[in-house]
């Protein structure tokens, strides 16, 4: 499974876009293992606790979607016909079939290769928590009047979600590469402090934090790439808040180059 947060909430398009992949996937095992006539139609919302523990489900393990108990559902949609839990459970070949056809679409559902192993019925309250957590899903698949219901965990739906990309960390600063004009951002960067968890929950506007320096002492002017140019010391300047340089540890030459 993926290694995404196993709680979460969803945004409306987020939601759309789960429902989208599994409506793909659905519509691409109805052409594979369905003989009825018709499309089937997925929707997506948050799991409702109350429906979770009203219902008894058919459950493979916290990696694979937990369905409801449907037998008319793979009957209708796999069989071509409608029939009877006792006449399903009574042939072999046709319960065989069913089987197969609800781990394929289990299998589709979760983008894995391998068929799980589903027992027997649980009650809504003894499903793995992952089902009931917050940003578990219920995916409802129709076809025709017959309706089968899935639960996804927060990890497996998040399968079907772009990954969250990192934002690209800034290259250092060539200067040999910037014309005499270029911009680089410069910074003056304080002592640093240390502080116990506690105090640092406990801060507020006015406290005065004592850094580990003596007043007066220069204090680094870099680039932001983290390069050391020299030391400066803060004051004011014309009445505006400034730094003088005090010490350059890096020349700059009129062509650019450091």
């Amino acid at each position: 499974m993926s290694g995404a947060l196993p709680f979460r909430l969803y945004t409306r398009k987020e939601l759309d876009i789960v429902e989208a992949a599994i409506g793909e996937r659905c519509a691409a095992w109805l052409r594979e293992w369905g003989l009825a006539d018709g499309e089937a139609q997925a929707s997506v919302c948050p799991v409702p606790l109350a429906d979770i523990s009203a219902a008894k489900w058919l459950a493979a393990g916290a990696g694979w979607p937990v369905m409801s108990d449907q037998p008319g559902f793979f009957a209708r949609v796999c069989l071509g016909a409608d029939k009877s839990r006792a006449a399903i459970e009574s042939s072999d070949l046709a319960a065989s079939t069913t089987r197969a056809a609800r781990d394929a679409l289990a299998a589709a559902i979760s983008g894995e290769d391998a068929a799980p192993a589903y027992a027997g019925l649980k009650e809504g309250g003894l499903l793995d928590p992952v089902f009931s957590a917050t940003g578990a899903l219920r995916a409802e698949l129709r076809h025709g009047d017959q309706i089968l219901t899935v639960l996804l965990s927060a990890e497996q739906a998040a399968r079907w979600l772009p990954k969250p990309g990192l934002p690209a960390a800034p290259g250092p600063i060539s200067l040999r590469s910037l014309s005499l004009d270029g911009q680089v951002e410069l910074e003056v960067r304080a002592s640093p402090a240390q502080f116990s968890i506690e105090d640092l929950g406990s801060l507020r506007p006015g406290d005065v934090i004592r850094l580990d320096q003596k007043a007066g002492t220069p204090f680094d002017l870099r680039l932001a790439s983290g390069e050391l140019l020299g030391r400066a010391q803060y004051g004011l300047h014309q009445g505006q808040p400034s730094v003088k340089v005090r010490r350059t540890d890096k020349a700059i030459n009129k062509s650019g180059k450091a």
